[in-house]
C-alpha cells in the first residue's frame, strides 16, 4: 500500500544547499561535464551503477542504495576518445556498459560501439565482442553489438544484434552469455530489418525493416504470436507520405502494436503525435494518451515486471517533461513526490525503480538548477538527497528562464525563453539559436545559458518554425525555410525583446551550434549590422556539401521533403557564398570526430572569411564530437567563448 512521505523531513532534506550570491561564478564550474549521469538500480534494489565524471575522466561506478559514500569505479575511460552512452543491468551482479569512439572507414566518420560486461566489484570486466576470420575497417564497424534485450528468465543471457555480412549486413540477432562473452546465432535476417522487438522471455516477436532500394524511405512492420510462427507483415509506411508509426512495442496477449503516430481520428482534430494502441487484424487504432494543447507525446514510460512488459504512461514536454500515468498507484506516488518538491520550485519524476518497487531513483531540476538525484525507500518510507549533476553550483543564485510567445512577420504564433542575468539593468544579449533545426529549447538549466547569464548577457531562446514538440504544424512549418522564415523568425524574437525592454538589443552578438551555428552564419550575411559578434559551434556553411552529406549517410526522404536542393536556392543560403557581407568577427569552433557536420564546413568558412580579409578565429578539436561532449574540450571551448564575447559585448 502507498505510504505518505513525511513532508517535514523532506523539507528538510531538500534544503541542504544554502544560496548564496557572488560576483562572478568561476568558469571551470560551467565547463565540466554532469558529474553523474543516468544512475540505475539493480534488479534487486541493493546497488546503483553510475556514469561518473572527473575531470578529463569518464568512469562507471557502483555505490550501495543504502550507503552513497561507498562508491566504487569499476571502469574508467580517458580523455576526449571515448564516450559512455548507456549502462544496464543483466542481472544483480553484472553491468553492461556501451561505449562509442570515432571510427574511420574509407574517409569518413563514424562511431563504432563497444559493449562491455563488467562484474559489480570491478574484477572482471572485458568487451563483448563476436570474433571475426575478416579484420577490415568495414566489418569491424558492422561487428559491433547493440545490446537488444535483457532476458528475465535467463540472467546470465542477453540478445544483441549485429549486422552480420551473412544477412547483407543488416540487424541479426545474438544470444550472449554475459559471464564468457560467447556468442550464438538466435535469429536471421531474410528481411532486410534493422530493427528488432523483444518480449520478457526473448522471444523475437517485431521486426522493422526498410525497402531494396536505399532511396525510398519507407519502412516495413513485421510481427509473428510467437517464435514458432511465420513472419506477417502488418503494415507498410513512408516517410512524409503517410502517417508516423514509431513502434514502441508489440503486445503478444492481443496482437496489437504500441506506437507514437500523427494519426487522427476525424480531420477536426489536431495533428500531433499520440500514444496509440494498433490492432492488426482489424487496422484500426485505439487512443492511449494525448498531450493537452498542441503539444506532442514524445515517448511511452514503460514497466518490465518479471515476464511482463507493458506500457503504464506518456511523456510529453511543455517546457519540462511531465509524466502521465495510466495505473492509479504509480500516479499516486508521482503525485505525490512532484508535490513535495514543488515546495522548493524543483520538476521532480521517478527516475528508476528496482523489480519489487519498493525503491526509487527521483530527479528533481529546474530552469536554474542541475539536476539533482534522491533515493526513496517506499518500505521505510524515506527520502534521502543523493548525487547531482552539478554540485559545485548549489551555493550559487543562478538565473530564471522565462517562457514566452511572441508573433512572427506573418503573424505565427512562437515560443521561446528568455533568461535575464541576476542584479543587472539592460544587459546585452546573446541570441542562442538551438540545433536540429527539427529538435527544441526547454525551460531546463542549461550550463551554457547560465554560462552567459553569468556573465551579465541575457540569452534569447527561440523555438522557430521547424522545431518539434508543438505539432506537426509548427514543425513542417519549417520544411523548405533553412535561411528563410526559420532565420527570420529569430529576428522576429529579437524585435520582441526590443519591444519589451528587457535587454539592450542594440549591443548582440549570436551564439549558435549545429543548425544554431548556421544560423548565426546567416545572420553574418543577411543581417550584418545587427549583431556585434558570431560564434558558430558546428554550424553549415556550405548547404549543397551538406546535403551530399545526408544523402550519402541514407538521410534522402529529409533532404527531398524538408530542404530545397534548388542549386541556386542552395548558394543563397550557404553563408560560405556571402563571406564578403560580413561585417561582425566571426568565431569558428568545430569537432574533428563530428560524424554529423563534418569539420570542412567550419574550414571552408574560415578560408572564406580569411579571404574577403574579414575577422575570423577558428578552433579545431582533436577528438571533439558534434556536442564537443567531453571536459578538456568543453573547457578550451567555454573558455575562448567567454573571451571572445567579453571582448566584443565589452
Amino acid at each position: 500500500m502507498l505510504k505518505i512521505i513525511n513532508l517535514a523531513l523532506v523539507l528538510i532534506l531538500i534544503s541542504f544547499n544554502s544560496l548564496a550570491k557572488t560576483p562572478l561564478i568561476p568558469l571551470k564550474l560551467f565547463t565540466q561535464m554532469p558529474m553523474v549521469s543516468s544512475p540505475s538500480i539493480s534488479p534487486d534494489g541493493k546497488n546503483i551503477a553510475v556514469i561518473l565524471n572527473q575531470g578529463e575522466f569518464t568512469k562507471v561506478a557502483i555505490t550501495p542504495f543504502t550507503d552513497r559514500s561507498n562508491v566504487t569505479v569499476i571502469l574508467q575511460l580517458g580523455f576526449e576518445k571515448y564516450r559512455i552512452d548507456s549502462l544496464s543491468w543483466a542481472n544483480d551482479e553484472r553491468i553492461l556498459v556501451s561505449v562509442t569512439q570515432p571510427y574511420i572507414i574509407r574517409k569518413q566518420k563514424y562511431r563504432t560501439t563497444h559493449l562491455y560486461s563488467a562484474k559489480i566489484d570491478g574484477s572482471d570486466v572485458f568487451e563483448i565482442r563476436k570474433k571475426s576470420k575478416k579484420r577490415t575497417a568495414v566489418t569491424f564497424y558492422y561487428n559491433s553489438p547493440r545490446l537488444l534485450s535483457l532476458l528475465d528468465n535467463e540472467p546470465n543471457h542477453i540478445l544483441v544484434s549485429i549486422n552480420d555480412p551473412r544477412d547483407g549486413n543488416y540487424s541479426s540477432v545474438f544470444k550472449v552469455n554475459v559471464n564468457d562473452g560467447s556468442f550464438d546465432k538466435y535469429l536471421p535476417n531474410a528481411m532486410r530489418i534493422i530493427s528488432w522487438g523483444v518480449n520478457r522471455t526473448g522471444e523475437v516477436l517485431l521486426g522493422v525493416g526498410v525497402d531494396k532500394n536505399p532511396d525510398k524511405d519507407i519502412r516495413y512492420i513485421y510481427t509473428r504470436k510467437d517464435s514458432n510462427a511465420d513472419w506477417q507483415l502488418v503494415k507498410t509506411t513512408e516517410a512524409y507520405k503517410t502517417d508516423t508509426f514509431s513502434v514502441i512495442m508489440y503486445e503478444q496477449e492481443n496482437n496489437s502494436i504500441i506506437v507514437k503516430s500523427d494519426y487522427t481520428e476525424s480531420e477536426n482534430d489536431v495533428s500531433k503525435k499520440s500514444l496509440w494502441r494498433y490492432h492488426i487484424e482489424s487496422g484500426k487504432f485505439e487512443l492511449l494518451g494525448r498531450a493537452p494543447e498542441n503539444y506532442d507525446v514524445t515517448g511511452a514510460i514503460i514497466r518490465n515486471e518479471g515476464n511482463k512488459r507493458e506500457v503504464i504512461g506518456y511523456k510529453y514536454n511543455d517546457g519540462f517533461v511531465r509524466y502521465v500515468y495510466f495505473d492509479k498507484e504509480s500516479d499516486a506516488l508521482a503525485r505525490q513526490i512532484r508535490s513535495i518538491f514543488a515546495k522548493k520550485d524543483l520538476q521532480a519524476n521517478i527516475y528508476d525503480w528496482d523489480r519489487k518497487k519498493e525503491r526509487y531513483i527521483i530527479s528533481t531540476i529546474s530552469d536554474s538548477k542541475a539536476a539533482q538525484f534522491y533515493l526513496f525507500n517506499q518500505k521505510t518510507n524515506k527520502l534521502l538527497p543523493w548525487y547531482g549533476e552539478y554540485p559545485q553550483l548549489n551555493q550559487y543564485t543562478l538565473s530564471k528562464v522565462q517562457p514566452f510567445e511572441f508573433k512572427a512577420r506573418d503573424g505565427m504564433a512562437l515560443h521561446g525563453y528568455l533568461t535575464l542575468p541576476n542584479n543587472v539593468k539592460n544587459p546585452p544579449i546573446i541570441l542562442h539559436p538551438h540545433g536540429g533545426p527539427y529538435a527544441r529549447d526547454s525551460q531546463y538549466f542549461d550550463s551554457f545559458v547560465q554560462m552567459f547569464a553569468s556573465r551579465g548577457y541575457a540569452v534569447l531562446q527561440v523555438n522557430f518554425r521547424g522545431s518539434t514538440g508543438y505539432g506537426n504544424q509548427y514543425q513542417t512549418s519549417g520544411y523548405m525555410q533553412w535561411g528563410k522564415k526559420m532565420q527570420t523568425d529569430l529576428l522576429d524574437a529579437m524585435q520582441w525583446v526590443k519591444e519589451s525592454g528587457q535587454a539592450n538589443t542594440e549591443k548582440a552578438c549570436i551564439v549558435g551550434a549545429s543548425y544554431g551555428g548556421y544560423a548565426a552564419l546567416v545572420a553574418g550575411f543577411q543581417t550584418p549590422d545587427m549583431f556585434k559578434c558570431i560564434i558558430s559551434i558546428a554550424g553549415v556553411s556550405d548547404m549543397e556539401a551538406q546535403i551530399n552529406h545526408w544523402e550519402r549517410f541514407g538521410s534522402d526522404g529529409y533532404v527531398d521533403n524538408a530542404v530545397s536542393k534548388d542549386p541556386d536556392e542552395m548558394k543563397k543560403v550557404s553563408p560560405v557564398n556571402h563571406a564578403k557581407l560580413f561585417k561582425a568577427p566571426v568565431l569558428l569552433l568545430h569537432g574533428q570526430s563530428d560524424i554529423r557536420v563534418s569539420y570542412y564546413q567550419s574550414e571552408v568558412m574560415y578560408d572564406a572569411l580569411k579571404d574577403a580579409g574579414k575577422d575570423v578565429e577558428y578552433e579545431l578539436f582533436k577528438f571533439g564530437t558534434h556536442h564537443l561532449n567531453d571536459a578538456a574540450n568543453r573547457t578550451k571551448a567555454m573558455t575562448m567563448m567567454e573571451a571572445f564575447l567579453t571582448k566584443h559585448l565589452n
